[in-house]
């Protein structure tokens, strides 16, 4: 059974979904995606658990963010939410930028996370000039800027959602490396191989620094595991739990 619901926080209308009775599990999405993303590992995880997704700000049917959210902002936003749904401490898997908050979540807020499941998380990043380039673009047409930087940088997410391009700009420069060493929740790393946005050594540096973690790696496998091959990484996580 499928609870869609909004609720408001701070003037943000959340689109948000349960699934499923039990302990609680928060599934965040990645950049670009929406709560449709996790849909199918959600629907896996609620025969157990109660499974709750969710659109971030400025994506699927949630209200945008502010222009000047990055990392923190968006993190501490999560915080109310759990704050609201009562669900303080959760499960958290986080896919991607999802992954990026959930790190931020566990080292700001440890309070706040029993366990936590990071897939090909984006905690840094290797960034092109992009604001330059992005200058020297700055006369063109939106769409057509896009298909540009499809061609030229097809790894950027900076055009990916439209209007949110402040936010992905700071979020980019944003680097967590400094707070792995703080985190001491038990941590799943899920990763895919032939991941390319999120190269496998970003895991690996995940392992070494998060104290308390498991690493598993999948071959053969890209960026998009959980969304490709939620099976997967539902038997890992339910050996994890």
């Amino acid at each position: 059974m499928t609870n869609q619901m909004t609720i408001k926080i701070k003037t943000k209308i959340i689109k948000y979904e349960i699934k499923g009775k039990g302990d609680p599990i928060l599934l965040i999405h990645g950049w670009g995606g929406s709560s449709k993303s996790l849909e199918a590992l959600a629907g896996l995880l609620s025969e157990k658990y109660k499974a709750i997704t969710l659109d971030l700000p400025g994506f699927g049917q949630s209200a945008k963010p502010d222009p000047d959210w990055g990392v923190g902002e968006y993190a501490k936003f999560l915080v109310d939410i759990i704050d609201y749904l009562k669900l303080k401490p959760v499960v958290y898997f986080g896919h991607s930028f999802g992954g990026a908050l959930g790190i931020y979540l566990a080292a700001k807020y440890p309070t706040y996370i029993k366990k936590i499941v990071l897939s090909g998380a984006s905690y840094k990043r290797a960034t092109p000039n992009t604001s330059v380039f992005g200058k020297l673009l700055g006369w063109l047409p939106p769409l057509i800027k896009k298909i540009i930087y499809k061609i030229i940088l097809p790894q950027s997410d900076l055009y990916k959602v439209p209007g949110l391009e402040t936010n992905f700009r700071k979020i980019v420069t944003q680097n967590l490396t400094s707070v792995l060493l703080s985190i001491k929740t038990p941590t799943l790393i899920l990763w895919g191989e032939d991941d390319k946005q999120t190269p496998v050594e970003l895991a690996d540096e995940l392992h070494e620094k998060i104290s308390n973690s498991q690493l598993k790696i999948f071959p053969e496998i890209g960026h998009n595991l959980p969304l490709k091959y939620p099976e997967l990484v539902f038997s890992a996580i339910k050996k994890f739990l």
